[in-house]
């Protein structure tokens, strides 16, 4: 009950966000679905790099909205015209399993956050497209676990998943589409943790892969 009270606030953020958006005109609306692959970086306040971590697969889903940056009508600009943004809700799991002095372990942790991007997109051809560009996700753990051995333990309270946590990467986008409305597309992108530094001077990040498939819907002008 404690963790919904305080994600309450957070997710009226989110949605505060997104509905002024929602009437927009030239948008598409993607829902994206698929895997992470999570590289979980930690090393200690004397510079020991924890080489014992190894990634494990999560889900990755998330509701988009994407536009054009600049009117097409108001630029002579074929780079410009080109330029699109997105925003939207992403829920992320990030998983990692491992082995320290014998003992295994494994981490699973559920983050809900918001995703922004900018980019560029560029036709093809007979229905393809290709878009790419920067992504900046601003997640909030909202479900998390750590198992070592036959003990578990709660990551709620955990300083270095339950900040908010701050990723910046690409993300690549191949684009089909199959009526005026529908397109369809596969994705891949990557991304890396800013905020690292811990303060008892170590450093520990989650540096996602992510990939899989999507479905884009036009609403009719």
């Amino acid at each position: 009950m404690n963790t919904i009270k305080y994600l309450t606030p957070f997710y009226t953020f989110l949605l505060t966000c997104l509905i002024p958006l929602s009437k927009l005109s030239a948008q598409d609306w993607n829902y994206q679905a698929g895997i992470n692959s999570a590289n979980f970086r930690y090393q200690s306040p004397t510079g020991l790099a924890q080489k014992s971590i190894l990634a494990d697969a999560g889900l990755h889903h998330s509701i988009l909205l994407n536009n054009r940056l600049i009117d097409s009508s108001k630029t002579k600009s074929k780079f410009l015209k080109k330029l699109i943004y997105q925003v939207g809700l992403s829920i992320n799991q990030f998983n990692s399993v491992g082995e320290t002095q014998g003992i295994p372990f494994s981490y699973s942790s559920t983050y809900a956050g918001i995703k922004l991007g900018i980019g560029v997109k560029s036709n093809l051809g007979k229905g393809f497209s290709l878009s790419y560009g920067g992504v900046m996700q601003i997640n909030k753990l909202v479900l998390g676990s750590q198992k070592m051995g036959n003990q578990v333990f709660s990551l709620q309270g955990n300083v270095q998943f339950e900040r908010i946590q701050w990723q910046l990467g690409g993300e690549l986008k191949l684009v089909k589409k199959v009526n005026a409305q529908t397109a369809l597309y596969t994705f891949f992108s990557e991304a890396w943790q800013l905020n690292t530094n811990q303060k008892d001077g170590s450093q520990f990040a989650i540096n996602p892969t992510s990939f899989g498939f999507g479905i884009q819907y036009t609403p009719l002008q």
